[in-house]
């Protein structure tokens, strides 16, 4: 038997997963764009997926998650430590007056397990819904996850704009286990990886903010990665 991966099997599943992290109805060439995949095998295993339930097709022939993902998802759900473990601790002690995030990185995206919103206290099926699929280098929580990988990997998959905003976070984030972004608009993030860098908590939307202000978030959020992991 073949040693090698199954790239059929990758690239349903990377179909599926780009599919599902679409706000709307997407058609097969667009899907197939964003990708970087042939249109006809995008639609091939669009076509297969949806025999079994996973996808479906409005009347536009464009395509959407099918029946069949609600029953994954409820599996995936039962099936991840981290969702069991993370999310009745970040109800009780994410602090409410900021956004606080907990992300995984895939295929250089952030996908957010919890996001939440400042304001009012935050239940998990708020925040598992809160925000869509983001680009590691536009995230605190992506770059810091990105910084467990070499220069020499990671150069190949950014463009030079991309690389010269997250190459100097790179740098920083590899002296210390925590990363603080202070953005051009003002905005201060800052993550921690947990997990062995398989996923990162993160605050983020601080504003006018001291130092004495920025190392008592980091102390918080320190201390919230800590609960996360002893909930282990």
């Amino acid at each position: 038997m073949s040693s090698q991966p199954n790239q059929s099997l990758i690239d349903g599943i990377r179909c599926l997963q780009y599919l599902v992290s679409s706000d709307k109805a997407v058609g097969c060439r667009e899907l197939a764009r964003q990708m970087g995949m042939n249109s006809t095998r995008v639609n091939r295993l669009l076509m297969t997926m949806a025999s079994i339930g996973l996808t479906i097709q409005d009347e536009h022939r464009r395509y959407l998650p099918g029946p069949g993902i609600h029953a994954l998802a409820a599996q995936a759900i039962r099936g991840s430590s981290l969702f069991a473990q993370a999310l009745p601790q970040l109800e009780v002690h994410a602090p409410r007056d900021i956004v606080v995030a907990l992300g995984v990185l895939w295929e250089d995206q952030v996908i957010y397990i919890w996001h939440s919103e400042p304001g009012e206290r935050t239940n998990a099926s708020q925040a598992l819904a809160g925000f869509r699929m983001l680009p590691a280098w536009q995230s605190v929580i992506g770059v810091s996850l990105l910084a467990a990988e070499s220069d020499e990997a990671l150069r190949p998959r950014f463009s030079d704009e991309q690389w010269a905003q997250i190459a100097p976070l790179l740098t920083r984030k590899r002296e210390e286990s925590y990363l603080i972004w202070h953005r051009d608009d003002g905005e201060v993030s800052m993550a921690q990886p947990i997990n062995n860098n398989r996923a990162a908590i993160a605050f983020a939307k601080i504003w006018q903010a001291d130092d004495a202000h920025l190392q008592q978030r980091l102390k918080q959020l320190q201390a919230l990665a800590k609960i996360l992991l002893s909930a282990r």
